[in-house]
């Protein structure tokens, strides 16, 4: 049997739906495997790193500087668990699980997913949307899911 996964996630929560073949099925045919929790992205910036950034001198002159990270510790997280995310995906491609895949994420994770998806999966992706729907309850989440996917 042929089935499409929703992955529907944020920062700090990902859920996987099995999408019915019909997408008018009712909600309670929409399967939901385990949630991915991952707490440590709704940590702020300053909860990651308490300390002050190094200092440095200049490279002319007397001055000193901060020295600043390139990505934050919050963005760092958020990879982290994208690519813990992209680890579960690809082992559901690689079981035969899914044959299509659909992301549905808040807008600034979205681009982390799709980046650290492993070629073979992302081939399978067939759609996207950028809205977080992650705390919707689950017949609230698939009725609204019902009404992003069905063709226009």
């Amino acid at each position: 049997m042929e089935h499409t996964w929703v992955v529907v996630a944020d920062r700090t929560r990902a859920r996987i739906l099995v999408k019915p073949h019909s997408p008018t099925a009712a909600g309670g045919d929409w399967e939901e495997l385990p949630s991915l929790i991952y707490p440590e992205g709704r940590l702020l910036d300053q909860a990651f790193n308490a300390d002050r950034p190094g200092r440095s001198f200049d490279s002319m002159g007397k001055g000193r500087h901060a020295m600043a990270k390139e990505v934050s510790p919050k963005e760092e997280a958020a990879e982290r668990f994208a690519k813990s995310l992209a680890d579960v995906l690809d082992k559901g491609r690689a079981n035969h699980l899914y044959v299509s895949l659909i992301l549905v994420a808040e807008p600034g994770f979205l681009g982390t997913l799709q980046t650290t998806l492993s070629a073979q999966t992302a081939k399978l992706v067939t759609g996207k949307i950028s809205k977080d729907l992650t705390t919707r309850p689950h017949k609230e989440l698939t009725a609204c899911l019902r009404a992003l996917l069905l063709p226009k």
